[in-house]
């Protein structure tokens, strides 16, 4: 019988988490889960459409929608005309949603940084590898 690993990675991701939260309040102005990864998949491969935004971030069109509205009052993602379409809309980012995923990133790499400090520059490279592979997987499936 194999024993699946999956319950004791929670168990980490959930541990290495809070001791991020504790060590650093990350974002101050803290937005919710869905609008930091859709504002994150904007910034990473957008300009997009909102139905492609909706399967990217794995939610409904229209929690996508309200999404994007709430980012769009913050001022940090914007609605445009499709190029190809002029009935569709695209979402695209602004300079502000850069800057604000930009800073975020920022602070949350110096609150890893201490903790990757402590180990074999291999083992932090090989961290980022397994990560990687998992999250393609978790893409492909």
């Amino acid at each position: 019988m194999t024993t699946s690993i999956a319950p004791e990675l929670v168990e980490a991701f959930e541990r290495l988490t809070a001791a991020m939260l504790r060590r650093r309040g990350l974002d101050s102005e803290t937005l919710p889960p869905t609008q930091r990864v859709a504002l994150a998949t904007v910034v990473c491969d957008g300009p997009l459409r909102l139905r492609a935004l909706a399967e990217r971030i794995g939610t409904t069109d229209a929690t996508a929608s309200r999404t994007v509205d709430a980012l769009e009052a913050a001022g940090l993602v914007a609605r445009d005309v499709a190029p190809d379409d002029r009935r569709g809309i695209v979402v695209r980012v602004t300079p502000a949603g850069t800057r604000r995923l930009e800073e975020r990133r920022r602070q949350f790499a110096e609150t890893l940084e201490d903790g990757l400090a402590d180990l074999p520059t291999d083992d932090a490279q090989r961290l980022v590898r397994l990560l990687d592979d998992l999250a393609r997987a978790l893409d492909g499936r």
